[in-house]
């Protein structure tokens, strides 16, 4: 396997994600719907989006020893993502439930933040010559993390997810002075700073982090940095399932930098990636190759390696 360039720490799923329901049910009742996706789910979303990319990838997550979590470790293993972290009771499996367009969560066994920040210590220890760290943002565990990353030399970009009881508190302030790169949705970008206006929102987490990127779903992203702002639209795409789309973005903004890529080409190839993955169940399910990238991105300047 290629030598890790990125570090994704955070936790990992097993995504249970159901096609669009015709209705929620209600209780005691049985619903049918088209079809189920058994995938990566979490942080692992955007470790497979990154190997299938073309760059080497170590994940720090925390597994159990029960059937999710071995079937999520052969997912891992057959996209060439290694992996480290400890052991825990019960692997975390997400159900992502579709109606009207949006998803609805319902999660069990997420893991402690101490199983998480020992993931963390021990990817960095694992693969001393990585340079870049995506890590989660949701627990006081990722300060210390980003704090080790930062002392290594690393770029640390952030996502977090939406949790509206983490995300305006003074505790995830702290994780966010730790990062230099900090890529929310634009609900998440209202919840920690409360402000509903997506470009005020911009602006004002660029007063905390040294670079941030905006998500916007179908009107494209935001990115803010130095207190400069600049628009990125993107190209309408038909949506079969959006779970895990703003992660698989994260891999190919990632990708693009790493690659040498200008902000805006970089942006260009996160918004055709995560198109690519709104048509699949899950988000790694269609998360797209680099070959597949470069065909249809070919002005791109691609390294030859």
């Amino acid at each position: 396997m290629e030598t890790p360039r990125v570090l994704v720490v955070g936790p990992a799923y097993l995504d249970v994600v159901a096609a669009p329901l015709p209705r929620w049910p209600e209780l005691g009742e049985e619903v049918f719907t088209e079809g189920v996706e058994l995938t990566a789910g979490g942080f692992a979303i955007a470790a497979v989006a990154l190997r299938r990319l073309g760059l080497g990838v170590g994940l720090g997550t925390a597994l159990g020893p029960d059937g999710p979590g071995a079937y999520l470790a052969s997912l891992l293993a057959a996209e060439g993502v290694e992996r480290v972290g400890p052991s825990i009771a019960r692997t975390p499996v997400t159900l992502a439930l579709n109606r009207q367009g949006d998803r609805a969560f319902v999660t069990a066994g997420p893991p402690h933040g101490e199983s998480l920040c020992e993931a963390g210590s021990e990817a960095l220890a694992r693969w001393p010559d990585a340079s870049w760290l995506h890590l989660s943002g949701r627990g006081s565990w990722a300060t210390d993390v980003a704090r080790q990353a930062h002392a290594r030399g690393l770029f640390v970009s952030l996502d977090c997810g939406t949790d509206l009881d983490w995300l305006p508190s003074a505790a995830f302030r702290k994780v966010l002075a730790q990062v230099d790169l900090y890529l929310p949705n634009v609900r998440e970008a209202a919840c920690v700073t409360g402000q509903d206006d997506p470009l005020r929102a911009a602006v004002a987490l660029g007063d905390l982090v040294p670079r941030v990127i905006v998500k916007l779903g179908a009107d494209g992203v935001l990115s803010c940095e130095g207190h400069v702002t600049r628009h990125h639209p993107t190209k309408p795409r038909k949506v079969i399932d959006a779970t895990g789309a703003g992660d698989v973005f994260d891999a190919g903004y990632i990708a693009g930098t790493l690659y040498g890529f200008s902000e805006d080409q970089a942006v260009e190839l996160g918004q055709f990636a995560a198109g690519e993955a709104l048509g699949a169940l899950g988000g790694a399910t269609a998360a797209p190759g680099r070959v597949a990238c470069e065909a249809a991105l070919g002005d791109l300047p691609w390294p030859r390696t």
